[in-house]
């Protein structure tokens, strides 16, 4: 857990305590009061929201390789592997990948990574060619522990500039936590060629 992620669950609790607050003026008749907290609410949320845009607008992408972790939490994940297999016109590339806990007292899984996925040069994006064999990236860990799956993808020969990324798609409509956002730069990338 990051700063970010401390300051996000402080600042929705404290709009959870703000809303709160609305609601009772509200009920007790004094509805402008009310009004005046719902938009300061509004305003104290889209300032926020633009800074963790902001902040995003002035990062870099981070790019990692085979090897390198990519860790959410105590949730990692890294590529062990690349194996290219010409096969007429496409590559496959069959890619090993560990998943591990860095936690050491509780049971971990990362629900947000839905799956990974390979870029191309012009940011083409390839989902893996799955046979139901493969293990989930939301497999609960427990302390310490790691597993390793494999994910096959199908390019066309002539791809190049190869990266994988995670799948961290949100159900949210916008980012809400400070370098967790990809909006400009999609995340982490993870050079396989």
């Amino acid at each position: 857990m990051t700063i970010f992620d401390l300051l996000f669950i402080v600042l929705f609790l404290t709009a959870i305590g703000t809303l709160i607050a609305a609601i009772v003026s509200a009920f007790s008749g004094r509805r402008a009061r009310a009004l005046a907290i719902l938009r300061m609410l509004v305003l104290c949320a889209a300032s926020y929201i633009g800074i963790v845009y902001l902040a995003t607008a002035f990062s870099r992408q981070t790019v990692l390789h085979v090897g390198d972790p990519q860790c959410s939490d105590d949730w990692c994940l890294a590529v062990d592997g690349v194996k290219r297999t010409p096969k007429n016109a496409v590559m496959l590339y069959d890619i090993s990948l560990r998943i591990f806990s860095r936690a050491r007292r509780v049971a971990q899984r990362e629900n947000v990574a839905k799956d990974v996925y390979l870029l191309d040069a012009q940011h083409k994006r390839y989902d893996p060619v799955l046979t139901g064999a493969e293990i989930p990236l939301n497999t609960l860990l427990q302390p310490g522990e790691s597993v390793t799956t494999t994910r096959t993808f199908q390019l066309p020969a002539n791809a190049s500039d190869i990266g994988l990324m995670v799948d961290r798609s949100s159900i949210l409509p916008v980012c809400v936590i400070i370098g967790e956002c990809g909006a400009f730069h999609m995340g982490a990338i993870v050079r396989i060629d």
